[in-house]
């Protein structure tokens, strides 16, 4: 309702112009809408102006039957209405918004000479209802007046018409301007506390514009090419992600211009047939905006008008600037995402480092490059690393997104361009294109004095190229960099081991009792990782404890900074040992207790120390370990041949026989007989989904599957059986 509009005192100033005119010309006047509506009280007391603005009365819904009869007129006009002779003024004006007609009635006006005439003619013919009562009374008491005198007062009630229409016409624009500017405002202010995106808020925009018909946004999406994304109004399905191309159509042609553009009645110009494929024919006008950053031209924000509507130029201007101002949102919104997805390429870039940092296994550190460079590219589709195997004879890859053919062949390409033709490359990066018109941008992975590898990222186009360049260079680098620290370290490593070796066996020249178990101590470790108990570099790390244990005090001391973490753990072993026997709580770290175990099995008989526990050992290590030396006894068994000859025991033909026969018992399929291979070769979950290039996941639900078909509960009794069909 256009009341709710009108502030009080407005309401107040027309009613007492009213009252003034109505004193004036000494006529009842009332102001009503199109549909006789009263817009301020009528300036009449008599009781037939109080029964035509009764909402549900008989008399107000007759006389305003009568009023839309002259529904067309243009100006002011004396009317007969419901008694002959009887006449109102009616003077029209535009509703405040533009989009209606009202009325101001002022009467009743009798003309010289005509009041016997009416009166004669009413007692002939009698008056049938009260509404034609009161109007006869109201006219009895008006004066006649001459055809001059009604002039003028007709006049002058044109003159109330136009005064009321230019007041409620400015209290209009200004109600309207506050209400959108505050609708504005709360959106505005909603979208930056709740940070939402142009998306979230386009709508609202719409609906606060007050725009009719179709509201959309055309976002540049190449050289000369605009995509519609953003669409609201009724029937615009079909708008939505269409394309065009500049100079195409209305839109294309705004798509030249940095200033904003507008047509009109264009149903049948011939530029509008884009419009006119995706919204048929119910289209007036055309305005379009451009949204500009600079000298860049992000996208085209336009208004489809459906129909002809004749809007305060005012007010129009206004909305215009509305519309401008959604279209330096949007701009500011693009700019801010851009800003973010850098950040956002920034932010996981230096979390990564240090992640890489302390990562020791190269095959770990391809897999975060590859994960990584997908992140920080904004239209991502594959990625691969192509790395020199320790042998120099063969290359690892590390891929997501790219098929296993493609993958092979384009490393071999990589091998021979990069590592064997040019193994000096320069730390910048590279454009190809592979034979499928793949374009892929290529950084050379160096570190031991000379390129080791190389990480490819798949591209859309050369300006995505040069948009993501800089940020995988710097990704690259770091990889390179932790990369030769991994190198440095593992070198450095195997030194320190080689040294600790020499010295090991240098103690135990004398094939002491200490040594041969320090010996045995080592089989056992190796043959239980082999077996599933501990992980190799678990192996490893107790093998080399093992080794100090034999060395005397002053020779652990020269190894302190090379092994502290052994010597650490070779502490507890003999914390352990001195509280054998003692009752109470202990507490020691796992390699600690394996370390234990395995001493103490190498250091007695099998079956005596099958019957024991240790103290600070947990039963289920304990238990474990025991199950393993069960395995470990059959194992190594000779067999009796039939011939009566015999011969060395082979544990992998005994393996590989056990297999067979495991996998045609059981059923197995050819995936599980793989996963069951890696299992007796003492491989990990992790190791096994990385050989297989399958998931975890997958890897344990194969074992599950493998298990259930063996019978068998855990990876012990799995081995164990495969070992007594191997050598059954």
């Amino acid at each position: 309702m256009i009341e709710k509009s009108w502030a009080m005192d407005v309401r107040k100033t027309v009613e007492e112009i009213q009252h003034t005119y109505a004193e004036f010309t000494n006529l009842s006047i009332l102001i009503v809408d199109g549909e006789g509506r009263p817009l301020v009280k009528p300036s009449s007391y008599h009781p037939f102006f109080k029964k035509l603005v009764e909402s549900d009365g008989e008399t107000r819904e007759r006389f305003w039957q009568e009023v839309r009869h002259y529904a067309g007129l243009t100006k002011p006009a004396l009317c007969d209405l419901w008694l002959p002779g009887v006449k109102f003024i009616i003077a029209p004006f535009r509703s405040p918004a533009g989009d209606a007609v009202h009325y101001v009635v002022a009467g009743v006006l009798i003309q010289s000479g005509t009041k016997a005439m009416l009166e004669e003619e009413v007692t002939r013919s009698g008056l049938y209802d009260e509404g034609r009562k009161l109007l006869l009374d109201l006219v009895l008491e008006a004066e006649e007046l001459s055809s001059e005198e009604a002039d003028i007062w007709r006049e002058k009630i044109g003159k109330l018409a136009e005064t009321a229409e230019r007041i409620l016409r400015s209290a209009y624009r200004e109600t309207y301007v506050r209400d959108r500017l505050a609708e504005l405002r709360g959106v505005l202010s909603v979208a930056r506390r709740d940070r939402a995106s142009v998306s979230q808020t386009f709508e609202q925009f719409m609906e606060v514009s007050g725009a009719s018909g179709v509201m959309g946004y055309a976002e540049k999406i190449g050289p000369g090419e605009y995509r519609i994304n953003r669409i609201a109004g009724e029937g615009t399905a079909a708008l939505q992600d269409a394309e065009f191309r500049e100079g195409e159509g209305f839109l294309g042609q705004a798509a030249l211009s940095d200033s904003p553009m507008q047509w009109t009645d264009i149903q049948r110009d011939p530029r509008s047939f884009f419009l006119k494929q995706r919204l048929g024919a119910e289209f007036y006008g055309l305005r379009c905006f451009p949204v500009r950053v600079g000298g860049e031209q992000l996208g085209i924000l336009f208004i489809v008008d459906k129909n002809k509507v004749q809007v305060d130029s005012l007010l129009r201007e206004f909305e215009d600037i509305l519309i401008a101002l959604v279209g330096e949102y949007i701009a500011s919104g693009t700019i801010e995402a851009r800003m973010e997805r850098q950040i956002q390429r920034l932010r996981p870039l230096m979390e990564v480092t240090r992640f890489m940092i302390s990562a020791q296994n190269t095959q770990r550190i391809m897999f975060m490059l590859v994960d990584m460079s997908l992140s920080l590219v904004w239209n991502p589709s594959s990625a691969i690393i192509v790395h020199e195997s320790s042998n120099g004879q063969k290359v690892q890859i590390v891929s997501r997104g790219i098929a296993n053919d493609f993958a092979e062949q384009y490393a071999r390409d990589v091998a021979k361009r990069i590592l064997r033709e040019n193994p000096a490359h320069s730390p910048g990066f590279e454009l190809s294109q592979t034979e499928e018109g793949q374009l892929m941008i290529e950084y050379p992975i160096v570190y031991a004095g000379k390129t080791r590898g190389v990480l490819a990222v798949s591209l859309g186009s050369e300006q995505e190229a040069e948009e993501c360049r800089e940020v995988l260079l710097a990704l690259a680098t770091m990889g390179s960099i932790i990369l030769q620290s991994v190198h440095d370290q593992r070198q450095l490593g195997l030194q320190n081991e080689r040294f600790l070796r020499l010295m090991h066996a240098s103690a135990k020249l004398g094939e002491s009792d200490q040594g041969k178990v320090s010996d045995l101590s080592l089989r056992l470790v190796d043959e239980y990782a082999r077996y599933g108990g501990i992980k190799p570099e678990e192996a490893t790390f107790l093998q080399r404890t093992s080794m100090l244990s034999v060395l005397d005090d002053a020779a652990r001391r020269e190894l302190g900074e090379a092994f502290p973490d052994e010597l650490a753990v070779l502490k507890e072993y003999r914390a352990m040992v001195d509280s054998e026997g003692q009752t109470g709580n202990f507490s020691y770290s796992r390699l600690a207790q394996l370390l234990r175990t395995a001493l103490y099995f190498a250091a007695l008989d099998e079956e005596t120390a099958g019957r024991l526990h240790l103290t600070g050992v947990s039963p289920e290590l304990f238990n474990h370990f025991r199950k393993f030396m069960a395995v470990r006894h059959t194992v190594q068994s000779e067999v009796v041949l039939s011939d009566g000859s015999t011969a060395a025991f082979n544990p992998a033909e005994a393996e590989e026989r056990g297999i067979d026969a495991i996998v045609k018992e059981f059923g197995l399929s050819k995936r599980e007989k793989e996963v069951l291979e890696l299992v007796v070769r003492a491989s990990s979950n992790k190791d096994i989904a990385a050989k297989l290039f399958i998931s975890e996941h997958t890897v344990k639900n194969h074992l599950t599957n493998i298990f259930n078909k063996m019978s068998v509960s855990d990876r012990a009794q799995a081995i164990a059986r495969v070992f007594n069909r191997g050598i059954g």
